[in-house]
Formats: C-alpha cells, structure tokens, sequence
C-alpha cells in the first residue's frame, strides 16, 4: 500500500496541493485507502443490518458556539441537532438519517463511541469524520463485530469542517452501496 500511496502523491501533486510534507501527504492517502478497503470489506454486512446509527463530528456544526442550539447527552457524551440552521451540514445529517431509520449522534470524538454503545446495540454504524478519528472509531466497532461505512471529512480542522453530503445520501439510500454519477450526454 505504501507504493501505491506513494504513486498516487507523486501523479496527483498531493504534497504540492495541499502544502504538506511529503510524509503528511503519504499518511492522508495511505488512511483514504485503508478507509476505503474496510468499507468495501464491510459493505455486504453493513447492508444486512437492521438497526443503524449515523455518528456526525460535532466539528461539522455551522457554529460551535452559543447559537448552534443543539443538546449535550452526559448519558451518551454526544449532541443532538435542535435544527436552528437549516443550511448547517449536522441539520441536513439530521434530518437524512432521521427519514432512513437511523439513530443519530454528533460526537466530540470516537472515544465516545463505547459510551454509547454501553446504552445502545446496533448491527451497522456510518461514521463520519477526519481519517484520524475514523481510525479510531473503526477499530472500536471492529473490536464490537459491527460493520460500517466510513466517510473522510472533505475539509479538516476540528472546527468549520465539511462532508460530503452526497456520498452520506449514497450509502444511506442505497444501503451501503455506493453509486458512480454518470456523465450527462
């Protein structure tokens, strides 16, 4: 894998694009990788679930200050959207996961993920998150047997973060089965 990562900097300028050093840039492309091979991995298992949760970085909220409205469980050290921004990325989550059947938390980190689970059962899991923490957070799920389908951050940085929403809306509404657009003719 460490070539092909390699390879793939090297093609696509990944250093030069994103500023980072050329160590930096390995490790990013090394981590999509692996994150995409245990997505492929789990995906026939992820659609046979039957009771799901969608776990959103709380770092995607539109504002992490006073006017993002959302609850803090101590139960379950996670928020829940009150949607008080309707072009907030959590909201639109929110309301996506609520329509497919899923339980959602937005979590300040994986490490909060056995807390929920100590409360809670379910058979699949969508994360969403930086590589690091869907590191994290896939290691504690494979550790419980719970398939998932893991979705990187577009825009990192712990806060003012983003997804993207249509590959959430994919694996939601094709069960873990994700879709290539065609090109229009």
């Amino acid at each position: 894998m460490a070539q092909m990562a390699r390879t793939l900097v090297k093609k696509f300028n990944v250093d030069k694009i994103t500023g980072l050093p050329m160590s930096d840039s390995l490790t990013v492309i090394e981590d999509l990788i692996d994150i995409n091979i245990k997505n492929s991995l789990a995906r026939k298992y992820f659609t046979q679930a039957d009771k799901k949760a969608l776990f959103l970085p709380h770092c995607c909220r539109k504002y992490m200050d006073s006017r993002c409205k959302a609850a803090f469980s101590t139960e379950t050290s996670s928020y829940s959207c009150n949607h008080c921004s309707s072009d907030c990325l959590v909201h639109r989550a929110t309301v996506l996961a609520q329509q497919n059947n899923y339980n959602i938390y937005v979590l300040p980190g994986a490490s909060c993920i056995r807390k929920i689970f100590q409360k809670q059962t379910y058979t699949g899991v969508i994360g969403v998150a930086c590589t690091e923490e869907l590191k994290l957070g896939i290691a504690v799920l494979e550790q419980n047997g719970i398939p998932s389908q893991a979705i990187p951050l577009t825009k990192n940085g712990c806060a003012e973060t983003q997804f993207d929403f249509e590959s959430l809306e994919s694996v939601m509404k094709n069960n873990g089965k994700t879709t290539v657009k065609q090109p229009e003719n």
